[in-house]
């Protein structure tokens, strides 16, 4: 094959890509609402060829299955979740900073993609099976070990520096992950508590001070102290890094 035509092929290989691509995200966008709004299993093939505007067959040719629809749509919101994650672990300068960051990472996540983060957290309850596609389950479960063993490890650092009381680590990361989820779920959960924004700042605001302070030794919380009162919780929302 010549050089030219070399070159005339790599720009319609490009070309093939890019279109298979916004096939797939067109996909999942038209997924992502029905299966929230309608839920999985009354949502069919045809709505979602419908709602995406494609063949039934693209969804097949792309995702083997509605399954794999689903499993796809888990893999978004997982890698949204450890993209805020990070961006909230990297703006901490102390153990106890990027655990306040994480946090912040992960409300941030659920502020800005509800809907992933439903899929993640609060996800259909006529979902896949683990039996019938057991890859999402198993990397969900995956994910949330490894936030709870770093949280852990935040946790057992800050410790030893004395800035925290001494705690066990694993169920206390385990706590501090489904106090957040209760949080957000008052607010953003299937079955919330229809509070407005505002109030939800505020409870957000009280979770975390009491959080904060429940992991402050005695010494630094206790109104007659005459230690160095804890630092209000680092505000690194607007510094994390855009979706």
């Amino acid at each position: 094959m010549s050089t030219r035509s070399v070159s005339a092929a790599q720009p319609l290989a490009s070309r093939t890509e890019r279109r298979k691509a916004r096939t797939a995200a067109a996909i999942l966008d038209a997924a992502e609402r029905l299966f929230l709004s309608r839920g999985y299993t009354a949502t069919t093939m045809e709505d979602l060829s419908g709602a995406a505007d494609v063949a039934v067959g693209s969804i097949y040719a792309h995702f083997g299955g509605k399954e794999g629809v689903y499993s796809a749509l888990v893999d978004r919101a997982l890698a949204l979740d450890q993209r805020y994650s990070e961006g909230g672990f990297a703006v901490g300068n102390s153990p106890l900073e990027r655990l306040v960051g994480m946090g912040e990472g992960y409300l941030r996540f659920a502020r800005e993609h509800p809907a992933y983060f439903r899929l993640f957290r609060f996800p259909p309850p006529d979902r896949p099976s683990a039996a019938e596609a057991p890859g999402p389950a198993a990397r969900i479960a995956e994910r949330i070990s490894a936030e709870v063993a770093r949280m852990a490890g935040l946790l057992r650092e800050a410790a030893e520096e004395g800035v925290i009381r001494s705690t066990d680590p694993e169920p206390m990361a385990r706590f501090m992950w489904a106090a957040w989820d209760g949080v957000i779920a008052a607010h953003l959960g299937p079955a919330n508590m229809d509070i407005s924004d505002a109030e939800f700042e505020q409870m957000l605001n009280q979770a975390r001070e009491s959080l904060i302070r429940g992991l402050l030794p005695a010494s630094r919380t206790s109104p007659g102290s005459s230690g160095r009162q804890p630092q209000t919780a680092p505000q690194t929302s607007a510094r994390l890094p855009s979706a």
